[in-house]
């Protein structure tokens, strides 16, 4: 009886373990928790809200996930019946040779970066004084 006591107790420990393992997991490296877009600044210490959304929004939440060592993506969606925005910040500066900073997709005279794409449109630019790499994705769903 004593034996099987001490075996409860492993196995106790060990889903325990497992069980914060994956919290931690589906907390910090994945997209499946939506919280309320306040909390940004809080989570991770970005904070990308815009003043101005172009649509009456009806639904709006965010997803973090890391990708790295001090580095996470925020993702910010703001939800309609007719369009779709999501505006995303990371503090993760792509290579210089990626395609979206392609340079006949720059806006002459600005720093943004414009595509379009599978009915989206991209936005793309980075803020150097915050060291912040920022896309906006909008769609506008077809009737």
């Amino acid at each position: 009886m004593e034996h099987l006591r001490i075996t409860k107790k492993k196995v106790l420990k060990c889903l325990l373990t497992v069980g914060v393992v994956v919290l931690f997991f589906v907390i910090f490296y994945t997209t499946i928790l939506k919280m309320p877009i306040s909390w940004s600044g809080a989570w991770v210490g970005i904070e990308a809200e815009p003043g101005y959304i172009p649509f009456e929004y009806s639904k709006s939440y965010m997803t973090t996930s890391s990708c790295g060592k001090r580095c996470d993506k925020l993702k910010l969606h703001y939800i309609s019946k007719k369009a779709e925005l999501v505006i995303t910040a990371t503090d993760y500066v792509s290579w210089y040779n990626d395609p979206k900073w392609d340079k006949k997709n720059k806006i002459k005279g600005t720093k943004y970066f414009y595509k379009e794409k599978n009915g989206m449109q991209y936005l793309d630019w980075e803020e150097e004084k915050e060291e912040l790499e920022l896309t906006v994705e909008y769609k506008v769903k077809a009737n």
